[in-house]
């Protein structure tokens, strides 16, 4: 197909809508989110994409444990949320409406299909690393690690809520509104999870 093609991590391009793939995405950076998805063209829409392909197929990753599978949920998402733009309401940030399409997507395929918990070192490696810049979770290779033996042993919830908290990098007050949760509740989760599992941890 000519045009722009999507790349996802681990496989290659995956071909974007025909509407999507034409469109250049030469807008600057410092342009919101919600400015990009408000104008509803295929333009803003490919800058959306390659802003947070990254922390979805992280996010994915984490819930699904198979590469394949996180792709193609990565890929599902985003042709999903072209399809819904016009959806798009200004009343939480557009990160928060993104990850709750993936988060359905999510809870249907595992509906589905048995999950398959992923290996605790790919878990730690999917993780963001420190050193990417900024914008990545700041947390310490060892924690890296922890992390990824955490998310191997948890119930379905607790990993939910970390999964979208340290491989997607979401604040708890977004992640609330993604799992349909009090942000007091998913902290208390997310402490619970870490401080019981972090026991099992050599010190």
């Amino acid at each position: 197909m000519a045009g722009r093609e999507w790349f996802v991590p681990g496989r290659g391009p995956r071909a974007l809508p025909p509407d999507v793939a034409a469109a250049g995405g030469e807008i600057a950076d410092e342009v919101s989110d919600e400015a990009l998805i408000a104008r509803g063209d295929a333009d803003g829409f490919v800058l959306l994409y390659r802003r947070h392909l990254p922390a979805i197929y992280r996010y994915a990753y984490a819930r699904l444990g198979n590469r394949q599978d996180a792709e193609d949920l990565a890929a599902l998402t985003f042709e999903r949320a072209w399809a819904r733009r016009g959806h798009y309401r200004a009343t939480g940030p557009f990160r928060g409406w993104l990850f709750g399409i993936a988060h359905r997507a999510v809870v249907d395929r595992r509906r589905r299909d048995r999950p398959v918990p992923a290996p605790v070192e790919a878990l730690a490696e999917a993780l963001p690393d420190p050193a990417a810049g900024p914008e990545a979770a700041a947390i310490s290779a060892e924690e890296r690690a922890l992390v990824g033996r955490i998310l191997a042993g948890l119930r379905p919830a607790q990993r939910e809520i970390l999964a979208l908290r340290f491989f997607a990098g979401l604040p708890y007050d977004e992640i609330a509104g993604i799992v349909g949760k009090r942000t007091p509740a998913v902290k208390m989760l997310a402490y619970r999870a870490l401080t019981a599992l972090q026991e099992e941890v050599p010190r």
